[in-house]
């Protein structure tokens, strides 16, 4: 007797994987476990310092450049993730100025993206947190104000501020990943240019 053939299942099927050069690196974990560590110690350090000498008015200008900060690099990696790399082959075939370097920050992706979104975004969460419990100090002191209704609108002011701006970065970094990217780009293009070691090398 001829055996059953096997009943495929139509709900059944494979995705097939992105094409690109993405590259993984286990090290990099190790690294970036160090880093953190040692970055939001030495941040928070000289943050809090910083922060207990300024004024009212300077510190919220230091809280909400952190903000900033924490947006704009989450612009940078959430564009690098989501960039395709196929248009800068072109581009650096004929010798655009940044393309190469543009190719090699998305076949990076994993590792910047990383770095932009969870190490330094992390960090400049837990430093505007310190700073914003650093101005509730101030202010209780100086106006002689309720500090548990201060610390609950100013934190909350704070992660409404950073979560909302986040989210209206996404959508900005997303439809402009690419050229983010080659700005990027051409930022990495130009220090290596004016890096005076790449010149010693090749005259050896």
């Amino acid at each position: 007797m001829d055996k059953p053939k096997k009943s495929k299942n139509k709900n059944s099927f494979k995705v097939s994987k992105p094409a690109n050069n993405i590259t993984v690196s286990h090290k990099w974990t190790v690294i970036v476990v160090i880093l953190s560590f040692v970055l939001s110690v030495a941040f928070s350090s000289v943050t809090s310092t910083i922060m207990d000498e300024l004024a009212v008015g300077w510190a919220f200008f230091v809280l909400f450049s952190i903000i900033l900060v924490n947006i704009v690099f989450d612009i940078v990696g959430t564009a690098v993730a989501t960039a395709e790399e196929t248009p800068f082959h072109s581009l650096a075939s004929r010798k655009v100025k940044g393309a190469a370097q543009s190719v090699k920050i998305i076949r990076h992706a994993p590792q910047i993206a990383n770095m932009c979104n969870d190490v330094i975004g992390d960090i400049a969460g837990i430093i505007s947190g310190a700073s914003t419990a650093i101005i509730v100090t101030q202010m209780v002191s100086i106006f002689k104000i309720n500090g548990v209704m201060l610390s609950l609108v100013l934190t909350g002011f704070v992660g409404a501020l950073t979560i909302g701006g986040k989210a209206f970065s996404k959508g900005v970094a997303m439809q402009n990943c690419n050229y983010i990217v080659f700005l990027l780009g051409k930022c990495f293009y130009y220090i290596q240019k004016l890096n005076p070691l790449k010149g010693s090398k090749k005259r050896k």
